[in-house]
Parts: structure tokens; C-alpha cells; sequence
């Protein structure tokens, strides 16, 4: 099947990546490919809104079957459409000209061999393709907005009551749910990038074979997109001086 596109009111200008002279790096275009139809793109557009990150776009593929190469493919392939599109003069002004970083986000309780996973993690890498995997599936660096731990989750089944717990009620995967449940979790995003952290090095030190359960990276995609978080606290600081009497 196709691959869909999340475009809901995504501006990627090229000209918008001017700034003033002492002001914030250009933002890079960053492509997000994900699998999931529902808690990723809603997820990603959340925090896009929260952070103001036009040049963010997220492109949906269903049938990732949390194949990396697959995803990278698509990803990749996208990159070129985008590419051939300017070329041709009809690349509209809201839309940037290349992507600067590719990313694809997967969950692992998909049943994929060991080495077809290993496989498509080093096709990904040699294409440029950045990972941000979660083990075992998204719904556990959603966990880690809230709380921190290391407990084994072999299915995406064993983390929804702990994350139904941890948000204080059902959490359910459907449109609604999502657009409901998403945004005051967004709002703690600093705290699962500490968390996600601290579990890779948790990992690490016990030398546990990757894809670690439970684990994710999406902390990492975050960081490409989100400021350092001593920048967004002066941000608010400075947002709260300006309000200020």
C-alpha cells in the first residue's frame, strides 16, 4: 500500500529559514516517515504546533511492518520526489526545496528476525537515514513522559496499562483518543528525553543486545527538532519578562 502524507497545515518555506543576524540557527527541513496512522503523526504534529517547527513534515507508510529498509526506502524515495518536484518549478513556496535529516519511526513487537532488523538498520545508515525505534512500541516513550522504568514489556499490550495508569485513565489507540490524550503529554516531553536517557544507559551498562525491551530513540529524534532544553527555558523565562508588568 502507498504511503500517505500528513500535510495538515504544514509550511516549510525555504525563504522562512532567513533569519536576523545574531538569531537562532535556519531550522533544518527534517522528513519524519512513521508507520503508525494515529499516535505518531499526531504526536509529531503536537509538538511541531508546541515548538513552531515549519519545516517538520511527517509522511505515514501503514505497511512498515517495523522493517527498517522498508521505511528507509520510502523515506529515501520521498527525498527524491521532493527533489525532482523543485526541479520541475512546481514546488510550491510552502513546501521546502530538500529535506536536511530523514527520520523513521518504528515499534519492534512486530515480529522481525534478528537479522532482517539488523539488516535494515545498517541499509538505513548507509542511505543517511536516521532511526528512532521504540521497543516495544511507541506507546513506551509515551510512558516515559510521565514515569521512569526499566520493567520488560515484551508486547505493546503489557505497557498500555502502565501507561493508562501513569496518565490517570484509559488509554486507547483511535483519532479521538489520540487528540485528546497527546497534547497534555507533549507538554512533559523534557522529562522523557531524561528518562529514554537514562534507559539507553541503563542498557548500555548491562550490555543488553539492541533492540533493548524496553527502549526507545525517539529521544534522539526529539533533540533534532526541539532546542536544548536550557534554550527552552530561556524562552520561557524570557516570554515570562516580556508578560510581566
Amino acid at each position: 500500500m502507498a504511503g500517505k502524507k500528513w500535510r495538515k497545515d504544514v509550511s516549510s518555506d525555504p525563504r522562512s529559514f532567513r533569519r536576523p543576524q545574531g538569531s537562532r540557527p535556519p531550522a533544518k527541513a527534517i522528513l519524519i516517515v512513521t508507520e503508525g496512522e494515529l499516535t505518531e503523526p499526531t504526536y509529531f504534529e503536537v509538538l511541531r504546533r508546541k515548538l513552531s517547527l515549519p519545516t517538520v513534515e511527517v509522511a505515514i507508510l501503514p505497511k512498515g511492518c517495523g522493517d527498517p529498509k522498508r521505511l528507509a526506502d520510502y523515506a529515501v524515495e520521498e527525498a527524491r520526489k521532493r527533489r525532482e518536484v523543485f526541479k520541475s518549478g512546481k514546488l510550491g513556496n510552502a513546501k521546502a526545496a530538500k529535506f536536511d535529516e530523514l527520520w523513521i519511526v518504528f515499534d519492534t513487537d512486530i515480529p522481525v528476525e534478528h537479522r532482517r532488523y539488523a539488516d535494515g538498520v545498517a541499509f538505513a545508515e548507509s542511505k543517511g537515514v536516521k532511526l528512532a525505534h521504540s521497543t516495544p512500541c511507541f506507546e513506551y516513550w509515551l510512558l516515559l513522559h510521565k514515569t521512569y522504568t526499566t520493567a520488560p514489556m515484551p508486547k505493546c499490550a503489557d505497557v498500555i496499562p502502565r501507561l493508562t495508569a501513569a496518565i490517570g485513565e484509559k488509554y486507547e489507540k483511535d483519532a479521538n483518543a489520540s487528540k485528546a490524550l497527546i497534547p497534555p503529554l507533549v507538554d512533559d516531553f523534557a522529562l522523557a528525553r531524561v528518562n529514554a536517557a537514562k534507559v539507553r544507559q541503563h542498557h548500555s551498562s548491562a550490555g543488553t543486545i539492541a533492540p533493548a525491551n524496553p527502549s526507545t530513540e525517539v529521544d534522539q529524534l526529539v533533540d533534532a527538532l526541539a532546542p536544548p532544553l536550557e534554550e527552552l527555558k530561556n524562552r520561557k523565562q524570557a516570554k515570562r519578562t516580556r508578560l510581566s508588568p
